[in-house]
């Protein structure tokens, strides 16, 4: 069970219900079963690294770009398959603009070229979420459109609408939370993408990630070293610092745990404990961390500062 290391550096596991996804910085990819060890061998399907991904049931989906070649794509791999390498960088760069040379991701259920750059994506039961330049949209498993809406306004910084971007995309009790980067957060209803509630957190600093747990609400990380908590959107939140930048985080045990910039760390009874390690936390998966360098360690064996 997770011996060694997974051979490439790692830029986030995209977690499942049986079987996750770990993502890596050049574009590959590996399935992990529900104790996290690898089934088959790492590939790289598009010569590209993945912004977002998610597993869904039977199948991954995944976001590639390629801002050198300005390629954008978003296709589903079969989760219970093994997966192939696809072309080459070269093979993509000589195809681009060449007629009927459309390359796709190896392996693919469905693929789609984006006519806009992808920002994030999320899911909302069985359908995917995603945002790009152009707008929000809902499909299906299969890429079938649901509805599309437009990306959402915040009054009050609508000055920095134009470095803004969207950095999560949340399912959650009230429908589905759509946050920004300057701590804009709208819901939308999820049968047809039309807002329902829109306001404004002032933070102190950019959002990375929103995460959402039914037992404890809202965890925010923000760019700089802390973390944002709060019960309900529509509430108030309070900010926590950490001993650097946070890069994944859950709620396990009745508490917040997270990994990061050279640190481990957990938020209980609204107090910060924070342990040192040698590297840089990635991503979490069953009490592991997974680092930047592809090595995993447990979350708890770490030394306490």
């Amino acid at each position: 069970m997770r011996q060694g290391g997974i051979g490439f550096a790692p830029s986030r596991i995209d977690r499942g219900e049986v079987s996750h996804v770990i993502a890596g910085t050049q574009g590959e990819l590996v399935i992990l079963d529900a104790q996290g060890t690898p089934i088959g061998s790492v590939s790289t399907p598009f010569p590209a690294p993945t912004i977002d991904g998610l597993v869904l049931k039977d199948r991954w989906i995944g976001i590639w770009l390629d801002r050198e070649f300005r390629q954008a794509r978003m296709a589903a791999l079969p989760i219970n398959e093994k997966w192939g390498d696809g072309v080459t960088r070269e093979e993509l760069r000589l195809s681009i603009g060449s007629p009927g040379e459309d390359i796709l991701p190896s392996n693919s259920i469905w693929h789609r070229v984006l006519d806009a750059e992808p920002m994030t994506m999320g899911a909302f039961e069985e359908n995917i979420v995603f945002a790009t330049l152009s707008g929000i949209y809902m499909i299906d498993s299969e890429a079938n459109e649901i509805w599309r809406a437009p990306i959402p306004k915040w009054p009050m910084i609508s000055k920095l609408s134009q470095y803004d971007s969207v950095s999560s995309i949340n399912e959650f009790s009230g429908g589905l939370a759509v946050w920004s980067q300057a701590g804009g957060v709208s819901v939308l209803d999820p049968s047809n993408g039309i807002e329902i509630y829109n306001r404004v957190l002032e933070f102190g600093d950019k959002v990375c990630n929103a995460i959402y747990s039914k037992e404890a609400g809202w965890l925010v990380i923000l760019h700089g070293g802390t973390v944002a908590v709060m019960d309900e959107i529509e509430g108030e939140h309070s900010i926590h610092k950490t001993k650097g930048p946070v890069m994944d985080s859950e709620f396990v045990d009745g508490r917040w745990i997270w990994t990061g910039w050279r640190h481990d760390g957990d938020l209980s009874g609204g107090k910060v404990r924070s342990r040192r390690r040698r590297n840089i936390g990635v991503a979490l998966l069953g009490g592991m961390v997974l680092s930047n360098d592809g090595s995993w360690s447990d979350w708890s064996s770490l030394t306490p500062n």
